[in-house]
């Protein structure tokens, strides 16, 4: 039995006249809505990246301030004061105690490409830092200025760390960003 829709319909000359008589591929008309549903649902909360600044800086800012009303010598003390000694003894102390933070803070077993590079900056930053005070002949106010950057330097790694674990705990991750579209 012929096949009578071919047969109304004239043969084409070559391939190109064979292809211009299909129809034309259409793609679903809810195509696009489900590949805007999808990057909709991909789509983070600014509030957590708001949240989690505001907390970093939260706690680089009261850390220092809670050890710093903590330590202070009562005004009714009557001790002498060496001015060197003890801020250098103080510095050894905060730092000890942000070493002890960091420590705990540190969760190396979840990180991602971006917080792995930006606390492997951080960390060459001390060791620099550290190689500096390793130098002989160091005289006091250069100790004082050298820790003073160390203690600096950690309050800013133990602030990341805290952020880092802050998200870990919320189920989000610290990832920067290269560009931001909107």
């Amino acid at each position: 039995m012929p096949d009578t829709v071919c047969s109304r319909l004239p043969m084409p000359r070559d391939w190109g006249e064979a292809f211009a008589t299909l129809p034309q591929e259409r793609p679903a008309d809810d195509g696009w809505a489900r590949v805007a549903a999808k990057l909709d649902a991909r789509r983070k909360p600014r509030w957590t990246m708001w949240l989690a600044t505001a907390a970093a800086l939260a706690l680089a800012i009261a850390l220092p301030w809670q050890w710093h009303r903590d330590h202070a010598v009562p005004a009714t003390d009557t001790r002498p004061v060496v001015a060197g000694t003890d801020a250098l003894e103080q510095l050894y102390a905060e730092s000890a105690q942000l070493e002890s933070l960091l420590a705990m803070a540190r969760d190396e077993r979840v990180s991602t490409g971006t917080a792995a590079a930006l606390a492997g900056d951080l960390d060459r930053q001390l060791a620099s830092i550290d190689t500096a005070l390793m130098q002989p002949g160091l005289s006091r106010a250069q100790q004082v200025a050298l820790w003073q950057q160390r203690v600096n330097a950690l309050r800013s790694v133990v602030s990341f760390e805290g952020t880092r674990r802050w998200l870990a705990a919320q189920g989000e991750r610290y990832d920067g960003a290269l560009v931001s579209v909107d």
